[in-house]
C-alpha cells in the first residue's frame, strides 16, 4: 500500500496556488517573529481540519440544516483544495509551530487525519491534538484553558458553510493572544440566504444572527422604499448585499472585539463567482501592529488588478 503523504499535494489552479502561497507566507514570517521569544509557545489551530486529503461529497460533514442549500458549492475543487492545503502548509514549516490542534465534527475524519500525520509527520505526532467535536464548543474551552500570558496562536476558521458561531469569534478574541484567519463564507453562505424581497426563513435568520453576532444585517443589506400603485402607497424592501458590502459588514464586525482588522480579500472561483471573504484579525495589543503590517501585505499582494 501506498503511504499516505498529507504535504504531497499536487495543488490546481492558480487560485489555490496563490492563496496557498499567502498562507504559507504568512505563517512562515509568524515563527520567524516568534523563533527567539522562547518563553512563548505557538500554536496553530484549525477548527475545521477534515482528514488532510482532498474530500468529495460523500466525506463533508453537513452540521445544520441550512447547510444543504450550499452543497453544489462543497464541491468546488479549488476551494477544497485550499482548506485542505492549509493544515499541510502548517505542518510542512521549516520551524514548525511548539503546539498543533486540529478539529472535526466526525471521527473518522480526525482518526484519518491523526493517520497522516503520523506517517508524514512523525516528529510532529507528539505537539499535535485531534479533537471531535463541533467546533465552536471545542475552541471556547482551548480558549479558556489556555496561560495566554504564555501563549500565542494562530487560528484558521475555514468552514464547510455558517457553522462559525460569533461568540465563538468573541472567545478568540478575548485570549489577547490569536491572530485569527477567517475564510468568511460570504458567497456561499449569507448571499444565498439573503433573499430578493427580504423574506427570510426564521431558521435562516437565527443562522445569520449567531454568524454575525447582530440582527443589524437586516438594516444594512435591505433598502425599504415607497412605492405608489394602483391600491396607494406601500413599503418595497429591495435587497442591496453586493459582494464588497458584506466583506465591509463582517470586518466592521471584528473591529468590535479584535485589536486590528486588515482589508480582507474576496475569494472568487474560475468563474468569478465570490465564494469566500478572507479576513484576518489580531488580538494581541502589542503584537497586532506587526501582525496588520505582515497579513495587509500578503492580501494586498492577492489582489487582482483593477479591483
Amino acid at each position: 500500500m501506498k503511504k499516505t503523504d498529507i504535504s504531497d499535494h499536487t495543488f490546481g489552479g492558480d487560485w489555490t496556488e496563490e492563496k496557498l502561497a499567502r498562507v504559507r507566507e504568512y505563517l512562515t514570517q509568524y515563527r520567524q517573529v516568534f523563533k527567539k521569544q522562547t518563553f512563548l509557545r505557538t500554536w496553530y489551530v484549525d477548527g475545521f481540519a477534515g482528514t488532510g486529503t482532498r474530500a468529495d461529497r460523500e466525506t463533508l460533514p453537513v452540521q445544520s440544516t441550512t447547510d444543504h442549500l450550499f452543497e453544489d458549492v462543497y464541491d468546488d475543487a479549488e476551494t477544497n483544495t485550499f482548506r485542505k492545503g492549509s493544515a499541510t502548509i502548517a505542518l510542512g514549516l521549516v520551524d514548525p509551530f511548539d503546539r498543533y490542534l486540529f478539529i472535526d465534527q466526525r471521527q473518522r475524519h480526525v482518526d484519518a487525519l491523526a493517520s497522516a500525520v503520523k506517517e508524514s509527520h512523525p516528529a510532529l505526532l507528539e505537539r499535535c491534538e485531534f479533537k471531535r467535536g463541533n467546533a465552536n464548543e471545542v475552541l471556547k474551552q482551548w480558549c479558556a484553558e489556555r496561560d495566554w500570558k504564555s501563549e500565542r496562536a494562530v487560528v484558521f476558521l475555514d468552514p464547510y458553510g455558517m457553522q462559525v458561531e460569533w461568540t465563538t469569534i468573541e472567545a478568540l478574541a478575548a485570549t489577547r493572544g490569536v491572530d485569527l484567519w477567517y475564510l468568511f463564507p460570504l458567497g456561499i453562505g449569507v448571499s444565498r440566504l439573503l433573499t430578493r424581497d427580504g423574506a427570510i426563513d426564521e431558521l435562516w435568520c437565527r443562522r445569520l444572527d449567531l454568524l454575525f453576532g447582530t440582527a443589524d444585517w437586516r438594516n444594512r443589506f435591505y433598502n425599504v422604499r415607497q412605492q405608489e400603485d394602483l391600491f396607494g402607497i406601500r413599503e418595497v424592501v429591495e435587497r442591496d448585499a453586493p459582494a464588497e458590502k458584506i466583506q465591509t459588514f463582517i470586518e466592521e464586525r471584528l473591529k468590535t472585539c479584535f485589536v486590528k482588522v486588515a482589508d480582507g480579500l474576496i475569494l472568487r472561483n474560475s468563474r468569478a463567482n465570490p465564494l469566500y471573504s478572507l479576513c484576518f484579525a489580531a488580538s494581541n495589543e502589542r503584537g497586532a501592529p506587526i501582525a496588520l503590517r505582515i497579513a495587509q501585505y500578503i492580501l494586498k499582494k492577492g489582489k487582482p488588478k483593477g479591483r
